[in-house]
């Protein structure tokens, strides 16, 4: 069992970031969320009785070891003991805190939240505000000054139309050191609060600040949410050599290019709805192909496409498609991507444009039929791989190089998960296609490359798969309870109602574990506050997302059992409390009586007492009471 228990307090109304928001609303979030609509909206379910199941996100799961209870609205997986409500699930799968999950939850089931209050909430709440100011600065530039003519021609001579470029609010930034800073000070922001949004930039020597983004048509990075949060800065044609052809913000508390990608606030419906996403490389070519007509379509922010941005699309769509330039440089990006597209539990497929040709080219010169026919004939990974294995090595190859393209495919394919979306029939069919076709094309051996295969698979398992950072210190066992503490919990679950006198008996002291502690100062937080301490108030009482598997474990445990089960429950639990008590003060009336001085009359009445405690602590009446 993980013992890291900060922040396990119990969840006053309030999140980590100390922002207020009412019990009414949590609960009304919780209650218009399904937690199977939730979850299968991440990984695929089906129904198992009267639950559902799935592949967990969570380990390299093969056999459906995550379970949906509908009606508790609860999920658990039976190998990590992870599990929770909806809450808990968004916090672990998306690395969020509970504020940001309730927003999140709260936007999927169109509820409007009370604006927050708090340090928390006051800093990201400046960071939206700041970059849109922004955004607005460089959109009026862009449209209305001379500074930005060149960037405007730029645009329209690829064949981007304003109406493109003003519902997308492209802007410019000029190529001047302050001229944002200018801006800000005319309209009275904070140098502090662009510098906290990546706006600005400190001088080396502290004497004052510069602008980050200079002579670069700046394309606004949204949340899901539709917030601006970031920026994309792409250079003019005319730069000079030196200067990067893309600059995005640093990372800020509202903002990370490895979870975020261009246009997927706007595309989200166009993907649900498709249930594909098509991946492009640059911000003009998402926005050429949204003016083709392809709505579905959004663009990483100047990195490989990765496994947080595979596991964001996987929310929305059964396919990925990434589209890649028909050059060496779209080449080395597909090799950049190929281990994360076959780690993860969806239909990924790759698309090759023909050479010298980008998305951009293809949209607006060649038509969006084009478009739409390089998509069609997008191949899997395994496919593309082999593919360019094959183009790229001459027949005459020596050995060394031969061998060399060998391991690389194999590599690739030890690269596929067992979450994989092909069935396991299909996989090893798949996998024997290729062993075949190596060992037809270099004359190997098929067992000497099934072997090859198999160590290379063991060698991933054990030394290159770190363990998921959403999983470290997040695993509580119900087994790993000393049996009062379990009891106590039980009882807790399975009859909230009648609980109530019991823990008012019982102290924190009590209790052995600090995990079972945090959970019934929670729950004698809800008491105080006249409310039930059922499963659902415990999971949104408590922010830490690590008790969250503990309470459902337990609450599973009881299910079986009827309620009168639970009435005796509670019976035995309170005779077993007074026997500990009792016990408790049979010890410290043996301690007082070895350290103290007593009279004799004095010693006598603390000896029956002993007695009368010892009978107790054993479950015996006292002999005068028959």
């Amino acid at each position: 069992m993980h013992t890291s228990l900060n922040n396990l307090s119990p969840h006053t109304g309030h999140d980590a970031g100390g922002v207020a928001h009412g019990d009414d609303v949590k609960e009304r979030v919780r209650e218009a969320i399904d937690i199977v609509d939730l979850v299968g909206s991440y990984i695929s379910l089906r129904r198992s009785g009267k639950n559902f199941v799935g592949l967990c996100p969570w380990h390299d799961d093969s056999r459906p070891s995550l379970q949906i209870n509908p009606e508790r609205q609860t999920f658990r997986c039976w190998v990590c003991n992870v599990g929770g409500d909806a809450f808990s699930f968004l916090m672990r799968m998306d690395r969020l805190d509970f504020r940001e999950a309730l927003e999140q939850l709260a936007d999927r089931a169109g509820i409007d939240l009370p604006r927050g209050q708090g340090p928390g909430s006051d800093v990201k709440r400046s960071l939206y505000e700041v970059c849109n100011w922004a955004s607005d600065r460089f959109v009026d530039c862009f449209h209305n000054s001379s500074l930005a003519r060149e960037a405007r021609e730029y645009l329209r001579e690829r064949g981007l139309t304003d109406d493109t470029l003003q519902d997308s609010s492209v802007g410019f930034a000029p190529n001047e050191w302050d001229w944002l800073l200018g801006q800000a000070q005319a309209s009275g922001i904070s140098t502090n609060h662009l510098e906290q949004a990546g706006l600005v930039v400190a001088r080396q020597d502290r004497s004052g600040h510069y602008d980050r983004f200079r002579g670069r048509i700046m394309f606004p990075i949204s949340d899901p949410q539709g917030r601006c949060v970031a920026f994309g800065g792409r250079v003019l044609p005319n730069a000079t050599p030196d200067s990067a052809k893309y600059i995005n913000s640093p990372e800020t508390p509202v903002f990370s290019k490895q979870s975020m990608l261009y246009g997927l606030d706007s595309a989200r419906e166009a993907i649900s709805h498709s249930r594909r996403a098509l991946v492009v490389e640059g911000y003009t070519d998402c926005l050429a192909a949204r003016q083709a007509g392809i709505q579905d379509v959004v663009a990483v922010l100047g990195t490989a496409l990765g496994q947080r941005h595979a596991r964001l699309l996987r929310r929305y769509a059964d396919r990925i498609v990434v589209v890649l330039d028909g050059d060496d440089a779209g080449r080395r990006r597909a090799d950049e991507v190929l281990e994360v597209l076959l780690a993860e539990p969806v239909d990924i497929r790759i698309a090759r444009l023909p050479a010298g040709i980008d998305p951009c080219d293809q949209c607006l010169t060649a038509g969006p039929e084009a478009f739409e026919a390089v998509i069609d004939e997008a191949v899997d990974p395994l496919d593309y791989r082999m593919r360019e294995t094959f183009e790229r090595l001459p027949h005459d190859a020596s050995d060394e190089l031969a061998l060399s393209a060998v391991e690389g495919v194999l590599k690739i394919l030890s690269a596929v998960s067992p979450r994989s979306p092909l069935p396991p029939s299909q996989r090893q069919l798949r996998q024997d296609q290729i062993l075949g076709k190596l060992s037809r094309r270099f004359g190997l051996s098929r067992d000497a490359l099934q072997t090859r295969l198999e160590e290379l698979s063991r060698s991933r398992r054990t030394n290159n798969v770190p363990p998921s950072p959403s999983t470290e210190g997040l695993q509580f066992d119900a087994a790993e309870l000393v049996p009062w503490d379990r009891e106590v919990l039980s009882a807790i679950l399975a009859a909230p109602e009648e609980v109530s006198d019991l823990l008012d008996r019982i102290s924190a002291d009590e209790i052995s574990a600090e995990p079972a502690k945090a959970i019934l100062r929670a729950a004698k937080s809800l008491i105080a506050a006249e409310k039930l301490p059922s499963l659902a108030a415990l999971l949104l009482e408590l922010p830490a997302a690590e008790l969250h598997g503990l309470l459902v474990q337990l609450d599973e445990s009881i299910r079986e059992q009827t309620h009168l089960d639970q009435i005796g429950r509670l019976h035995h639990l309170s005779e077993a409390l007074e026997r500990r008590q009792a016990d408790r003060t049979a010890w410290q009336t043996v301690r007082k009586l070895k350290t103290s001085p007593l009279q004799p009359d004095d010693e006598a009445a603390m000896i029956e007492q002993l007695v009368s405690a010892r009978r107790a602590a054993q479950g015996m009446t006292d002999p005068k009471e028959g």
